[in-house]
């Protein structure tokens, strides 16, 4: 058994020991999609949104409360945000309506038309960059009831095309055409048939990276049915909340086997499980900064936090769990990740391997009966001598890895970002890791 070094906190001098969120300043240029990367002029990065639907009403409405919150989420390390740009059908929204044109709510409400609707967009564009650093993901039918005639859709889209985005290309990460359109505008067959018609309208004049929506509700059928074949650059996916398998991890790996499919294009974690989430809801920081994590090392680009403060903002993003740990991430994390190639633990490729010593060897997991050491998910990314492994719902007891090559790595606590313990390793040796945080990453190198 290896012996392993416990490293103390104050003699850490790697990567994100007690690290104090600072403002970002903006990256420049056009962001691209590369493999499975984003890349702007500074490089690749990894996408670190949040969700702030309500941005383009505060803008216009409450322009002190969306300037404090675009600092804030700044200064946690987010470097995009993503924004409704028309919403108002449903009576949840009561109040809170984004109006490109006037139109009548489902409960009957007359809303008007915002007669500056155009510069405020633009200016909520500007503001987020240009002060904040900070990019912005245009959701744009969100509830497209609001627009019913699929020519009215057109000539919104080409009015952004022409009089929002010249000038603003690179302020702008995304163009997602719809909010789970199945329930927002864009029901059965024709629906789908629009929503890719519109992703190849906007994906033949701006070089903005466009994807389509996510039609969840119908699984693999529904992501293959929306995006193959299609000109999306990106596929937004919003992934399981279910937290009753594997004891609430299954919303941190359902990303897994949609990540890395050939011939469709890579995935964001749109709208995961957060706090204040609909139908489910998450608060636990292991588990929610692990999900970004765990994407970018599944070969996801972009990951989006999710919670009730960036839905209706009755709740203040101060309060939500976590909110402040995910820089961590990107000062751990190699900005290119999402390009390395990527190994479950049943493979012989990957520099460390699950090993127990009965009745399980180069699993995810020991048997449901099991009460050895073990975790639920366990994955590797590898680049020439580079690796990253997240092993995550971890056995109270710990868990047991073997080396296949000769290396050295530091495991990481997600949430602090500080190194729990560093270890060396000859081939075949086995080592034991703690329990205790429920998931590590691990950054390593295989040795001469």
């Amino acid at each position: 058994m290896v012996q392993l070094r416990l490293i103390p906190i104050l003699a850490c001098v790697t990567l994100a020991c007690n690290l104090t969120a600072a403002p970002q300043t903006a990256r420049t240029g056009r962001v691209r999609v590369s493999g499975h990367c984003l890349e702007d002029d500074h490089g690749p990065f990894l996408g670190l949104g949040v969700s702030y639907f309500t941005a383009l009403w505060r803008c216009k409405n409450d322009r002190a409360r969306l300037e404090s919150d675009l600092a804030f989420l700044a200064e946690q390390g987010f470097n995009y945000y993503r924004m409704l740009s028309m919403v108002g059908y449903y009576g949840a929204w009561d109040g809170l309506e984004i109006a490109p044109i006037a139109f009548t709510s489902r409960e009957g409400k007359e809303v008007k038309a915002w007669p500056d609707y155009w510069e405020q967009l633009r200016t909520l564009i500007d503001l987020a960059y240009d002060r904040f650093g900070m990019r912005t993901q245009i959701t744009i039918f969100a509830d497209a009831q609001l627009m019913p005639a699929k020519a009215d859709r057109i000539a919104h889209m080409q009015h952004l095309l022409d009089h929002v985005i010249p000038g603003r290309d690179h302020k702008i990460i995304l163009l997602e055409v719809a909010n789970e359109a199945w329930q927002n505008g864009f029901p059965d067959k024709q629906g789908v048939a629009d929503l890719r018609e519109f992703t190849q309208y906007l994906a033949g004049r701006t070089d903005i990276p466009v994807a389509i929506t996510s039609h969840h509700n119908d699984g693999f059928e529904g992501f293959d049915q929306i995006y193959g074949g299609t000109a999306a650059d990106i596929a937004t996916w919003h992934f399981s909340r279910d937290r009753r398998p594997d004891r609430g991890w299954q919303p941190v790996y359902d990303c897994w086997d949609y990540a890395d499919r050939p011939g469709f294009p890579p995935v964001s974690s749109n709208e995961p499980i957060g706090p204040g989430s609909s139908v489910s809801t998450e608060n636990e920081p292991i588990k929610l900064v692990t999900a970004a994590a765990f994407a970018y090392a599944a070969k996801l680009p972009m990951y989006v936090f999710h919670t009730g403060a960036g839905v209706f903002g009755k709740t203040r993003f101060e309060a939500m769990p976590a909110i402040d740990r995910f820089h961590n991430l990107i000062q751990i994390l190699p900005a290119d990740l999402p390009n390395w190639e990527r190994h479950d633990a049943k493979g012989q490729q990957a520099p460390l391997l699950l090993f127990q010593d009965t009745n399980y060897r180069g699993e995810d997991r020991p048997p449901a009966d099991s009460s050895e050491p073990g975790c639920v998910r366990f994955i590797t990314a590898t680049k020439g001598n580079r690796f990253v492994a997240i092993p995550i719902g971890i056995h109270p007891d710990g868990l047991h890895i073997q080396a296949t090559s000769n290396l050295k790595f530091t495991a990481y606590h997600p949430v602090t970002g500080e190194s729990v313990r560093t270890v060396s390793m000859k081939p075949n040796e086995r080592t034991s890791l703690p329990g205790n945080p429920e998931a590590l990453i691990i950054l390593g190198r295989i040795q001469p």
